[in-house]
């Protein structure tokens, strides 16, 4: 199967309320060949403030940035999905994808009205190379190179592993330079650690890891939080009832003897003991499961002996009552996130009806005026506010002149707000005060080609949205 590479560059670092500014993709042949390349960029959109920080660490200019010939958001996504579209099916890599690149491209597809499930579903499978590194440092840490950091530890950052292992990346935080440097890395984990690309390459799917996590009573399961991996001998316990894509899993560390002997008061109170006696693992995003002979003594609980983990395995693959008490204990711990009044946090707020996906279809097919008219037709209120803020976006002459002042008072309302108050997007006063902060400390390059720049823009966007709110 063919692989795509691909990487993005945004406004912020948060996945709700920022956006992609850059993307780059490269397709590779099954031996990772470089067969094709693409890359496109757009500007911002009227209600997100980039962040300066962002910018000065992107090297994006505030004239590239405002450029009025590069393609809106909404031009990009079309495009982006039609190319990734020929090119699969395939295995999407990126570095970090899983948590951060994958989740922008979703919201950005979502907010365009298009398909938000691209990387996962057609016969494609996901992978990241950032895990794979985890698990060559606890499996195979000879294969590689580990840049420490200032902290004294190693660091996993892109822009310094790829380096130390012999990749110029010169031109870092540019998209297409990081996808090479994410081919570089996934070429040296295949050639240096065959036993983790094996991995990684046999449980790409849900289905294969489902399969492996059903017949094995001991694996090894590597997880990458917060910058820190770790790898623990374990067994499944069962799929997650709300989310069949994650698996419960006992560190048999943790004797199920014990566990056997608890009422359910007590259950609720160890799983919830540090560390985690029950984690979870993501079937659906390609988990890396070693067998415990590799693994070896890196993987906590091995010392305890194989015929002892076995041991352990069976008792608790036997107990199909322990196995669903422990998950009934998991899950009253883990709270669920109240539903957000922004229309960007409601991404996952259930499918969308046969008549309003053929509605979606149609309105990508017709031109504005009749997309404006379809916008009130869908009956799922996400899609209709996402359909009107589009048009206001790419089409606003075709609305009536009182729906645009609405959207324009809206928009200057939402960048006005102060970000101690949202708690979350960057608004003009935040960038302003950011920029002329970070100038303070620029080098005279970084204030010529960039900071300074965005400063004079953001304070212009700050005075202008003021008009609009009087």
């Amino acid at each position: 199967m063919a692989f795509i590479f691909y990487d993005t560059e945004t406004t912020g670092a948060d996945r709700c309320f920022d956006q992609i500014l850059q993307f780059a993709a490269v397709l590779t042949d099954d031996e990772l060949h470089v067969v094709d390349e693409f890359e496109i960029r757009c500007r911002p959109l009227p209600h997100i403030v980039p962040s300066p920080k962002a910018m000065l660490v992107t090297g994006v200019s505030v004239e590239q940035l405002f450029d009025s010939s590069t393609a809106s958001h909404f031009e990009m996504c079309r495009r982006i999905q039609e190319v990734l579209g020929n090119w699969s099916p395939a295995t999407f890599v990126g570095y970090n994808s899983l948590s951060f690149d994958e989740e922008l491209l979703r919201r950005a597809f979502y907010s365009s009205l298009l398909p938000i499930y691209l990387t996962n579903t057609g016969g494609n499978s996901r992978l990241d190379v950032l895990t794979l590194a985890a698990a060559v440092h606890a499996f195979a840490p000879e294969a590689m190179n580990w840049p420490i950091n200032e902290k004294g530890k190693v660091s996993f950052k892109l822009d310094r592993l790829a380096p130390a292992n012999g990749f110029d990346h010169a031109n870092a935080h540019d998209a297409l330079a990081d996808v090479h440097a994410t081919i570089h890395l996934a070429r040296l984990i295949r050639d240096r650690a065959p036993a983790v690309w094996h991995a990684a390459m046999s449980y790409r799917t849900k289905a294969a890891a489902t399969e492996y996590v059903e017949t094995q009573p001991v694996f090894v399961a590597t997880r990458l939080r917060y910058g820190l991996h770790s790898s623990s001998l374990v067994t499944a316990l069962g799929l997650n009832p709300d989310n069949s894509g994650e698996l419960f899993a006992l560190d048999l560390q943790h004797d199920p003897a014990l566990l056997i002997s608890m009422n359910e008061e007590q259950l609720a109170e160890y799983v919830i003991t540090k560390p985690r006696p029950v984690s979870s693992v993501r079937l659906n995003a390609c988990p890396v499961f070693m067998p415990m002979e590799i693994a070896g003594s890196s993987a906590a609980g091995y010392e305890l002996g194989m015929n002892e983990l076995l041991r352990r395995g069976a008792v608790v693959r036997h107990d199909p009552g322990l196995r669903q008490r422990l998950i009934a204990a998991v899950r009253p711990a883990r709270l669920p996130f109240p539903e957000s009044q922004h229309v960007e946090e409601q991404i996952y707020g259930g499918f969308y009806s046969g008549s309003d996906q053929a509605l979606i279809e149609t309105f990508h097919r017709v031109d504005w005026p009749r997309r404006l008219e379809l916008a009130s037709a869908f009956t799922d209120l996400r899609l209709r506010t996402l359909a009107r803020r589009l048009i206001y976006f790419e089409a606003p002459e075709v609305m009536p002149a009182d729906m645009r002042a609405g959207y324009a008072r809206a928009i200057a309302a939402r960048v006005h707000t102060r970000m101690e108050t949202t708690g979350r997007w960057t608004t003009l006063d935040d960038a302003v005060e950011g920029a002329h902060r970070l100038l303070e400390e620029a080098t005279t390059a970084e204030q010529r080609l960039l900071i300074q720049g965005h400063h004079e823009r953001l304070t212009a966007w700050r005075d202008e949205a003021g008009v609009h709110l009087m």
